[in-house]
């Protein structure tokens, strides 16, 4: 509902979070150059490389000069995007969402930082999530990382009615642990106790990987209590005094 085109009439109802969306990701530092001017922003701390993570049914990479946005897996006709010089694939939900943010919300411009796009599995051990944040996190000097997560709103209508209490209880947690940049408190996430009420969680915990052992700022730019409720979106951006700051969110 977020994607105007597959809103239609709806996508009023959904401009206070896109907004959110837009306003953390220009927070990345994703380096962008503008053709006509021959500039580039931001012109300092701009990110070398750029990872979008997300759930998926099964751990994998995608080819980045093949990927483009696809809903048709999903019932709907919508892609976005195009075919590059690679094999073409389309990009799993969580991924086609954040690439499609992505792009839509960087200002004008030439993105120019190397982009990555990792699927998690949503069953994936923490210790697998770690892992590869780990690596993420030592691709380059400086990481920006956009990592797409649902919380509640998985759940059926009748599922988050019937148990509203732990869907609010879950949507409480992550929400905590993202405004305050809490990354142990996401690694501590348990599976089996988030299997039926969070799909983010492998890639929240691919977050906390990527982020142990460092220091950030955390900033919440909407969560659960807002007119969307059960969505949040947050920017954890590292401490200046850190020795490779870099955002990530």
């Amino acid at each position: 509902m977020l994607i105007p085109d597959v809103a239609g009439e709806a996508s009023g109802e959904w401009a206070e979070l896109r907004s959110a969306c837009t306003e953390s990701i220009r927070e990345l530092g994703i380096p962008v150059f503008n053709i006509f001017d021959k500039s580039t922003t931001p012109a300092v701390g701009a990110a070398d490389l750029v990872v979008i993570v997300g759930g998926d049914s099964e751990t994998r990479s995608f080819e980045p000069s093949g990927e483009y946005g696809s809903l048709l897996a999903n019932g709907i006709c919508w892609e976005y995007g195009w075919e590059g010089a690679g094999e073409p694939q389309p990009l799993p939900l969580s991924l086609t969402l954040g690439y499609w943010l992505m792009l839509t919300s960087k200002v004008k411009g030439m993105i120019i930082a190397n982009v990555a796009f990792e699927a998690i599995a949503f069953n994936a051990s923490p210790r697998e999530c770690f892992l590869l944040g780990q690596e993420l996190a030592g691709r380059a000097d400086r990481v920006a990382m956009l990592v797409m997560g649902e919380g509640s709103t998985c759940m059926t209508v009748t599922e988050r009615t019937r148990h509203a209490d732990r869907a609010q209880r879950c949507d409480a947690e992550v929400t905590r642990a993202l405004a305050h940049a809490d990354s142990d408190a996401l690694a501590r996430l348990d599976p089996r106790r988030l299997r039926m009420t969070a799909t983010g969680r492998a890639a929240w915990q691919v977050l906390a990987g990527a982020a142990i052992g460092h220091s950030f700022q955390g900033r919440l730019h909407t969560d659960s209590t807002t007119r969307n409720e059960g969505y949040f979106v947050a920017s954890w951006t590292r401490h200046p005094d850190a020795p490779r700051p870099a955002p990530g969110h």
